[in-house]
């Protein structure tokens, strides 16, 4: 599905090279999160193609630029300076990683070029006060404490380990976790870290499996994960399994068999990609249906990408007949509370965090995801 997409994305990249509005996105397409970095990536392009096929705003094009920064921080610094000053961007649109988020906050790239980044892969708690960020999704806090509760207040669950990548999106997890717990009067029976880097998870899946808690909570991304449900069962260990949004189904499915997926639980932050109920789906459904396969439904990294997108057009419309970073960023300071079609916003009161919206979902034994 993947090299489908990237393919009609560069399709509609290439005819928007004379555009007039240029909106910058730092995502990997190579590494260990490619596929979502490409997904959110190919998301964003969907919308602003859809405008460009409407007149784009006031009759200028949007000219998405889109830059690999293979999961590394320092370079996703560097392409959003390259966007700044050889690209002249209006905003900035759905990055990946907390590792990134901090590292634009630490240097104040955004604040010191007066640019609006809207959306970013993350729910770290450290990204929440950056005026310049607008986040889509909840916060990391939000999910675990929504799965916590499920797990000990519904499911009787007491023994819970912990394994996180060793990174600013792992450790923002683990805290978040430990707090859930310690809400709850417990505590961690055991955690364990992975190299992000690496995405070598053998040694993580080895002292969980000594342990064998009653469910194991991956603070991960999808390949490191799937590699860690295949070598955790492969040791016989038979706790649940659960994930947080940063894991895709799609890629999981991929990575091993549905039977060793099966059960999985993976918290979401956006409305399901098949809830034709919506508006905001229908028109995500219209807009992705040519570039899936049969049998493929639309990914909720699709999905990250194609809301942030279809807000930042929002803010472009507000900005002014001429729209520039200043115009925009204005525009979101703003915009208060905002509709998508069935998933609502809120940027009232100076906040950032657009989103708390969180539902669980678990792997089907035939694949594909339930509510």
């Amino acid at each position: 599905m993947i090299r489908h997409l990237i393919f009609c994305a560069t399709l509609s990249l290439t005819s928007m090279a004379m555009a007039d509005i240029n909106i910058g996105q730092s995502v990997p397409t190579t590494g260990i999160a490619a596929d979502t970095g490409k997904a959110l990536a190919i998301g964003a392009s969907l919308y602003f193609s859809r405008v460009n096929a409407q007149g784009g705003i006031n009759g200028e094009m949007i000219n998405h630029i889109v830059l690999d920064d293979a999961y590394d921080a320092k370079r996703a610094v560097a392409n959003t300076r390259t966007f700044i000053e050889r690209d002249n961007v209006a905003a900035l649109v759905s990055y990946f990683g907390s590792g990134s988020g901090l590292e634009l906050s630490q240097s104040r790239t955004l604040e010191n070029a007066g640019l609006p980044l809207i959306g970013i892969y993350s729910g770290a708690q450290s990204l929440r006060n950056n005026p310049n960020m607008f986040h889509t999704r909840a916060s990391y806090a939000e999910e675990v404490d929504k799965t916590i509760q499920l797990l000990t207040t519904h499911l009787g669950v007491t023994k819970i380990g912990l394994v996180a990548q060793s990174d600013a999106f792992g450790q923002d997890g683990l805290e978040a976790a430990k707090a859930a717990l310690a809400k709850r009067k417990l505590s961690a029976v055991g955690e364990a870290r992975y190299d992000k880097n690496s995405g070598d998870v053998g040694a993580a899946a080895k002292t969980m499996a000594k342990l064998n808690p009653e469910v194991v909570l991956l603070i991960a991304v999808s390949q490191p994960a799937a590699k860690f449900v295949k070598q955790y069962r492969e040791l016989g260990a038979s706790s649940q399994l659960y994930t947080l949004s940063p894991v895709q189904y799609e890629e999981v499915d991929k990575a091993i068999t549905r039977k060793l997926a099966h059960g999985l639980g993976i918290s979401q932050v956006y409305p399901y990609p098949n809830d034709a109920r919506l508006r905001l789906i229908r028109e995500f459904q219209a807009d992705s249906a040519a570039m899936l396969n049969k049998g493929e439904y639309p990914s909720y990294a699709l999905l990250e990408g194609y809301i942030s997108a279809k807000l930042t057009v929002e803010a472009l419309k507000r900005a002014g007949k001429t729209p520039n970073r200043e115009g925009v960023l204005k525009a979101m300071q703003a915009l208060g509370r905002y509709d998508l079609g069935g998933f609502v916003v809120d940027y009232s009161n100076g906040k950032r965090a657009g989103s708390s919206f969180v539902e669980l979902t678990m792997v089907a034994p035939a694949g594909g995801l339930t509510r």
